[in-house]
């Protein structure tokens, strides 16, 4: 009587697993005959159980792809099958599936199959989206008029457009020791000598520095001699480790023929000063030949007179086009005014230097700002002192808006790419350990001589690995919904109240602790997904009490403060900390975890910071080995 009990327990306990399952499972005959399908296998197909009994194998897949039959000889022939197949909902919807089958002798010897099927519609979707975004930047990429470079952080070239070839005059050329000057054949734009491997941009970006509109000169051996502005740099992930570079070149041979003609023009001007026959027709001339600001300042009063592009780039009506330099000084963005006057005295006070430029914002008559390029030339007298400076404004605004915008949509390309490998790691490693345990205790299953304890630890394996497939494809399901729930509608989000709801769900854990919770809300309110912040709370409330040091109550401390159009929330604790240093890089991967005595699956930081993204916010981290953590969340109000 006890081994009839047991068996019925199990046949109970084995039926509520397989009801229960989020992917569906279908217990067959191998001619196709429909035994038993679960909830899932109901909710994704739309038939009743009974119709799928009746329609059998015919009635859910589509039998013209050659794939069905393909996979029904391969189980025939080897006992089990996997790959995947359009399936066919009630509604006549097509949609892609991925479908194991097995074979196993029932306890009558009579043979049947067990057949697990995922919809893989979301993933699909999501794939094809990363794809389109792909394609996307390849024709970003591809149809900019400027040169674009990507490398990883060894240096290698992942992308290098048309633009760059035609630029450099050659295609990509990898080199472990970085010697590019002489490959690509860049030198110092007034001297005929290579550039330093150490002076190269690409390399100093690499190294973590920013480099902004570099002139340098390439011998192109197609084109002859281009002039290049480069900028470049670093690209870093989210722990700030440099992993890659990206190189922007544009040609800007005209401009620095023009410009350099402008300073023989100025010199011939200095030696007519000199001469005492100085006569304004040539400036005047250079003046309407070109739509860019030209300026001529006295620098020993400081008067400046400015060309008729002046007007016409930024509104300003001029009496006799005259201004004093403390004028064009009130007009530069506060941001970049000490940086552009500390450039100017610098010049001016090292005697000999001829050459200013530098890039800074300026405010038009309208209250608009315009990003300005701005170039001038020292005059000095017979005594070596200076006293005329004269210049050009360039308006760049379009080309500052454009390096932005394209900047933005190579980052937003970078990070889905990067959220795509997570999602396809996911799925390679943490599916494929299950499913071979459960195709592993299914082949056991089929011996005809297994005894009763041998068939208990096949069940129990079986068991084991179908609760552990269960549990990855639920966070499976939880991931892929994340992007979608942004869709929500944002409602005004309580904080004390979410607060409480979530000392509400914590109650035992808090209790347990002696967790103290102290906050500081200089914010109470905030615009957003309401499910995502009552999950950001619970998620870093829980990781700080459940990561405390041993014998120390956790203290919890959290702020919220408001600056310009961003909100900020910090959430410091006292607990264990981490160590950056070592394990910073991994710090909200999926699935990684820092302290192995604490039950935990390594899914709570993932899912904040992608929540958190999600609503284009970004969260930091400072921690160090038992001083305790901080994250700081910054969320952008509408």
């Amino acid at each position: 009587m006890l081994s009839d009990y047991n068996a019925d327990k199990n046949i109970n306990y084995y039926k509520a697993i397989f009801d229960n399952s989020l992917s569906a499972l279908f217990s067959t005959i191998p001619d196709g005959t429909i035994v038993d399908a679960n909830r899932a296998a109901v909710e994704i197909f739309g038939y009743t159980v009974e119709e799928m009994k009746k329609g059998g194998r015919a009635l859910l897949f589509d039998h013209s792809d050659p794939l069905v039959m393909s996979l029904v000889k391969m189980r025939q022939n080897h006992g089990f099958a996997k790959g995947e197949l359009t399936g066919i909902r009630k509604n006549g919807q097509h949609f892609p599936c991925e479908i194991s089958s097995a074979l196993f002798v029932d306890e009558n010897g009579q043979n049947r199959t067990i057949v697990s099927l995922v919809d893989l519609s979301e993933r699909k979707a999501i794939e094809n989206d990363l794809f389109a975004r792909q394609e996307l930047l390849n024709a970003v990429v591809n149809n900019s008029n400027e040169g674009i470079a990507v490398t990883d952080r060894n240096g290698h070239f992942l992308i290098f457009n048309e633009v760059m070839v035609d630029l450099l005059g050659t295609k990509p050329i990898d080199s472990t020791t970085y010697d590019w000057a002489e490959k690509f054949q860049m030198y110092h734009r007034y001297k005929d000598v290579l550039i330093p491997t150490n002076e190269l941009p690409i390399v100093r970006a690499l190294n973590g520095e920013k480099v902004k509109d570099e002139i340098y000169l390439v011998k192109n051996p197609k084109k002859g001699n281009v002039y290049l502005s480069i900028s470049a740099s670093p690209i870093k992930d989210q722990t700030g480790v440099i992993i890659g570079s990206l190189v922007v070149d544009r040609d800007i041979t005209n401009q620095f023929v023009y410009q350099e003609n402008l300073k023989k023009a100025n010199e011939e001007l200095t030696n007519v000063m000199n001469s005492l026959l100085v006569s304004d027709e040539r400036f005047k001339y250079v003046v309407k030949a070109t739509n860019d600001a030209i300026w001529d300042m006295d620098l020993k009063t400081q008067q400046v007179q400015w060309g008729e592009g002046y007007e016409k780039l930024f509104g300003y009506q001029l009496k006799n086009n005259e201004r004093v330099f403390g004028d064009w000084k009130s007009k530069i963005h506060p941001d970049d005014l000490q940086r552009i006057l500390d450039s100017l005295e610098v010049l001016i006070a090292n005697k000999g230097s001829h050459i200013w430029e530098g890039e800074y914002r300026y405010f038009k008559s309208d209250g608009s700002i315009a990003y300005v390029y701005d170039r001038g030339y020292v005059i000095y007298d017979n005594q070596n002192n200076p006293v005329r400076m004269v210049g050009a404004m360039q308006d760049i605004t379009q080309r500052k808006q454009y390096e932005t915008e394209r900047t933005k949509l190579i980052d937003d390309l970078l990070q889905q790419n990067k959220n795509l490998e997570q999602f396809t790691y996911m799925i390679s490693h943490n599916l494929r350990s299950p499913v071979a345990n459960i195709m592993g205790c299914t082949e056991m299953l089929k011996e005809d001589e297994l005894d009763q304890d041998e068939k208990e630890f096949a069940l129990r394996g079986l068991s084991t690995s179908i609760n552990k497939l269960d549990g990855v494809i639920k966070d499976m399901h939880t991931i892929l919904r994340l992007k979608n729930d942004i869709g929500e509608n944002k409602e005004t989000v309580n904080l004390t109240n979410i607060l409480e709801d979530v000392k509400g769900s914590l109650g035992n854990l808090i209790k347990q602790s002696n967790a103290v919770i102290n906050i500081n809300f200089k914010v109470m309110e905030i615009d957003s997904v309401k499910s995502f912040i009552y999950s950001i709370f619970l998620n870093l409330i829980s990781n700080s009490i459940k990561y405390r040091k041993k014998n120390t109550s956790p203290v919890i401390e959290i702020t919220t403060s408001q600056s310009g159009n961003n909100f900020y929330l910090i959430f410091k604790d006292n607990g264990l900390g981490i160590d950056l240093t070592n394990k910073g890089k991994d710090l909200f991967g999926l699935y990684k975890r820092f302290h192995s005595h604490v039950e935990g699956k390594g899914l709570g930081l993932f899912m904040v910071k992608t929540q958190i993204e999600t609503m284009k916010g970004e969260i930091t981290v400072k921690s160090h080995p038992n001083e305790g953590t901080a994250f700081k969340i910054s969320l952008p109000i509408d």
